[in-house]
């Protein structure tokens, strides 16, 4: 064999196996991967993913992200998981396709607090006016927030008292007397926006409440044939339309019987707000809303940890009472147990202040308890906080469990939607804003990886480390600017760019700063998803491949979207 053949051939050998493109190259799609999430304590799960595992070898994929929450709970998982892991691993292996475990959940962070539900970032409540009474101290009823008319019953013809907007009354909202929750009269919401282009109906009253404390916002709801169900809202505003709640999309059925829903929010530094229920974007159906109500809540889900501290003071503030001596530990039992660990719920009854005989504090006397509590968005994302040690420690025994189950040469950072950060003493103690947080957050996670496998390769999730996409200031409950986030990434961490609104330009600005990228596209849109991407990553270098990612379990495209990358990879 000749040398300039030896070296032709050497040369085609090294470019089919490099993983990245040059910069004068268009994208090569070397890795082509599809994102799995799967439970795989359940065996069918485990069925399942071996059968797909197949399907996408044969189409040529060559990578699945392994997103299992059990991943983070390793310790506690029964021998039958292992398994079933055992199973996927060897199905995977007859495909010649890697298994990359998604870890670390900044964000969603169940699989965390899992461990220690106190590792949630907390929101502060300031000065809450608490009053004792027969051993123990309660949340004072006279600083309760005032909601006007909240049973409905106070109507003229269609209209409403008390409530400063009203979509429509008479064409849309109805004062409805035969359908009720309680009482004679609810509000009927029918064919929401019949007669406007904007598909609205609503209530809306602005109120008065006491700033940093926390509230729950419910009401009454019944459905006929409504579309779409999740249009429907629980809506705290503060000044400048700052979103105080984020209702959950699915907590509402088309056709359903009287149900609660509500929400929980801190009112931040708000004196006033103003209160929303209804229908957004609504195209037809019927629905009811009745018995409103505002509530100042006490110590349901109370943080224990240093970062988050109780205090109980003095109506005048002079007088700092002793946990264990003045009033018993406060403890809430259910934090984090709703309905499983690691998640919550606020609808349990709050812990009193427990007096012994010896307490200072005597029957009558007036209180101001702080204290920090969780907040849900989307009625179910809880956030760790990102400056408590425990947290870190917790993360290290995760990746050393998964790295010894599994030894991957990819690892998947699952950081994504951090939206709530930076408010608890233990974040805001550091003087850093939430960028710098995450910066070094993501930062400690690489390390963490890389202590166990100096040459794992880390990839992770792209929109909380853009600019164009969540990188931003006052991104949903964060407290100040994301902005400089990204300056925790080592230049060699490849970035799932998933930021389909704007991806040229997070493609492109991602590659300034020397980051290969995989597409991570898909999201459940059809077989010409693909092709966008493709044409947004023009010219971009070091754009490596895809990720097929599916929120639905939707794998119909798979084998299409393979052939798609095959077809336009430059040969």
């Amino acid at each position: 064999m000749s040398k300039v053949l030896l070296t032709c051939l050497t040369f085609a050998v090294l470019a089919a196996s490099a993983p990245l493109a040059r910069a004068d190259e268009a994208p090569r799609y070397a890795r082509r991967w599809f994102y799995a999430a799967f439970n795989l304590q359940v065996e069918k799960n485990a069925d399942e993913l071996v059968v797909l595992l197949g399907r996408a070898g044969k189409a040529g994929y060559n990578g699945v992200v392994l997103a299992d929450y059990k991943l983070n709970v390793l310790d506690r998982v029964p021998p039958h998981y292992f398994k079933n892991l055992d199973r996927v691993k060897a199905a995977a292996d007859r495909a010649g396709i890697e298994i990359i475990p998604a870890v670390f959940p900044i964000g969603y962070s169940n699989g965390l607090l899992a461990h220690d539900p106190n590792l949630a970032e907390g929101l502060p409540v300031t000065d809450a006016p608490f009053v004792a009474k027969r051993g123990e101290a309660v949340l004072a009823a006279d600083g309760a927030a005032h909601f006007v008319n909240g049973d409905l019953e106070d109507v003229k013809g269609d209209r409403f008292a008390g409530f400063s907007f009203q979509d429509d009354p008479g064409t849309t909202t109805f004062a409805d007397r035969d359908t009720t929750h309680g009482g004679k009269v609810a509000c009927r919401m029918q064919d929401p926006g019949k007669g406007t282009s904007h598909g609205n109906c609503r209530l809306s009253q602005r109120v008065k409440l006491r700033p940093h404390a926390c509230y729950r916002f419910s009401c009454w709801v019944k459905t006929k044939d409504l579309r779409p169900a999740g249009g429907f809202r629980l809506l705290a505003l503060g000044k400048g339309g700052q979103a105080l709640t984020f209702f959950s999309e699915g907590a509402l059925k088309p056709t359903e019987d009287w149900k609660n829903v509500e929400v929980v929010f801190n009112s931040l530094d708000e004196g006033e707000i103003t209160l929303y229920v209804g229908q957004w974007g609504g195209q037809g159906g019927t629905l009811w809303v009745d018995d409103l109500k505002l509530e100042e809540l006490g110590l349901v889900n109370v943080l224990r940890r240093d970062g988050c501290p109780l205090t109980v003071t003095s109506a005048d503030g002079k007088t700092v009472y002793a946990e264990g001596k003045d009033y018993l530990p406060v403890r809430d039992a259910k934090l984090g147990q709703e309905p499983y660990a690691g998640e919550y719920s606020f609808g349990h009854a709050a812990p009193a202040l427990q007096l012994p005989p010896n307490s200072r504090i005597k029957d009558g006397d007036r209180l101001r308890v702080s204290w920090y509590h969780p907040v849900l968005i989307h009625g179910e994302q809880v956030m760790c906080c990102l400056s408590e040690p425990k947290v870190y420690d917790l993360l290290k025994d995760q990746a050393k469990r998964v790295h010894e189950l599994l030894k991957p040469k990819t690892w998947f950072l699952s950081h994504d939607e951090v939206r709530v950060a930076g408010w608890c003493r233990a974040c805001r103690d550091t003087k850093k804003t939430p960028g710098q947080l995450l910066a070094d957050n993501v930062s400690r996670c690489v390390k963490v990886i890389r202590a166990l496998d100096p040459k794992a390769e880390v990839v992770v999730w792209s929109d909380m480390f853009d600019p164009h996409h969540n990188a931003v200031d006052r991104y949903y409950l964060v407290n100040g600017s994301l902005e400089g986030s990204w300056k925790g990434l080592p230049e060699d961490v490849v970035i799932a760019n998933w930021n389909g609104g704007k991806a040229a330009a997070s493609l492109k600005w991602f590659a300034g700063r020397g980051h290969p990228q995989v597409m991570a596209g898909y999201y459940d849109e059809g077989p010409d998803n693909f092709k966008r991407w493709r044409a947004a990553a023009k010219g971009v270098p070091k754009v490596a491949g895809f990720l097929y990612t599916t929120w639905q379990h939707k794998y119909d495209d798979l084998e299409a979207t393979a052939q798609q990358m095959r077809d336009e990879a430059p040969r």
